[in-house]
């Protein structure tokens, strides 16, 4: 059955325009603003964002910032002291602890140490959220950075999808949030952690939020992801920065391919992570001899992740890689309305046009050496 969870809708193919409306929004809040986002950037962007959260805070709202502690690295000193100056609340999602080196230590407790600690680092908040006041949301794969802005990097502009939502579910967002938030106070505070899991597990399991907070919940979306894939009737359209799936969902989208399903997936030229890209590509022969059709995206980094199967579609964080199935903290919106999947729908069009088709020649035409290096980068997939 058709869900329409939503009272108010906004999807955004640009970052100009996602940013602009989310700093405007900010500028009206009332009550609260949570942020959390796996890059923030103390560049032009980053520091709209953080000057805005400030003015907010000085007026009243409640503020909170959550930045991850690997993927906003190279910035930490400048948002920290930015954020003590002007008593921004701030937290980091697994920091790296400040003396690396000890870890590797030839003891066998420094290395029972330094085991954790790498685990510990493989988990990243990989989402990208902004909630404002009770019922608004931004969210999609948009980092605050000025990467995504035409504004200030032209043509190398990344293509990205965000959306704006409106509606009761938010509340939804608002609990992952929080739970999140006040695990990065005491990052060691596993109890805490399975407490609030616990808590949060019947209502995070929402046909509109989709979020993967515990390993049930993970395997939730992958047993929901393979069981559309493999009902779909029309069509399977994937845009994702970075395509390094699951085996079963590998199989389920052949065998959709297989029976007749137009899968199509729009994946990167140009990466900012040439790794993964890599081991993409090694699967790029077995998905064309199925029939799935696959284009490359020409004009910049593409780093959208959307999915829609039939009419039902979804925006997000989450990248159909391992990363985002085993390890990080992702969420997507699902969307059913009419309206909305037509807004997809042609964008994935649009993106196809710009895009170069990949042919199974194509494969054929790989100097041994690159084929080496797709092979050995696919091994690294859990890490990826």
């Amino acid at each position: 059955m058709s869900i329409n969870p939503w009272q108010n809708v906004r999807i955004y193919f640009e970052g100009d325009e996602y940013f602009e409306t989310a700093l405007a929004e900010i500028e009206k809040a009332q009550k609260q603003i949570y942020l959390e986002t796996y890059i923030f950037d103390y560049d032009p962007i980053g520091i709209r964002f953080l000057q805005a959260l400030t003015r907010a805070h000085q007026r009243g709202v409640k503020v909170h910032l959550l930045i991850d502690g690997v993927g906003s690295f190279n910035w930490l000193p400048q948002i920290q002291k930015f954020c003590a100056e002007n008593q921004l609340p701030l937290r980091i999602h697994n920091p790296l602890p400040s003396q690396i080196a000890r870890v590797a230590q030839k003891t066998w407790k420094r290395l029972r140490r330094a085991l954790v600690f790498y685990r510990k680092l493989n988990r990243r908040n990989h989402r990208k959220t902004i909630l404002i006041d009770e019922d608004k949301a931004f969210l999609g794969s948009l980092n605050i950075t000025q990467i995504h802005s035409r504004k200030y990097t032209g043509d190398f502009a990344w293509r990205d999808t965000g959306v704006f939502i409106q509606g009761k579910e938010v509340q939804r967002l608002h609990e992952a949030f929080l739970q999140t938030w006040r695990a990065s106070r005491h990052p060691f505070a596993v109890f805490l952690l399975k407490y609030l899991r616990r808590k949060l597990r019947q209502k995070s399991r929402s046909h509109s939020i989709r979020l993967n907070n515990s390993a049930v919940w993970r395997f939730d979306l992958l047993r929901d992801l393979n069981r559309r894939a493999k009902t779909a009737e029309r069509r399977i359209l994937i845009t994702n920065a970075y395509f390094l799936p699951r085996r079963s969902v590998l199989k389920s989208l052949i065998k959709a391919a297989e029976r007749g399903v137009y899968v199509g997936l729009i994946l990167p030229s140009k990466s900012d992570v040439p790794l993964v890209q890599w081991a993409s590509k090694s699967l790029y022969g077995r998905l064309l001899r199925s029939g799935v059709q696959i284009f490359e995206y020409e004009p910049s980094v593409l780093h959208a992740k959307t999915l829609i199967i039939d009419n039902w579609a979804t925006v997000g964080s989450h990248n159909l890689n391992h990363r985002s199935f085993l390890h990080d903290l992702e969420v997507e919106a699902v969307f059913e309305d009419p309206a909305i999947i037509h807004q997809l729908l042609e964008q994935w069009d649009s993106d196809a046009r710009a895009s170069s088709s990949i042919q199974l020649e194509d494969l054929g035409k790989l100097v041994w050496w690159r084929r080496v290096l797709y092979r050995f980068a696919h091994w690294w997939r859990y890490w990826l």
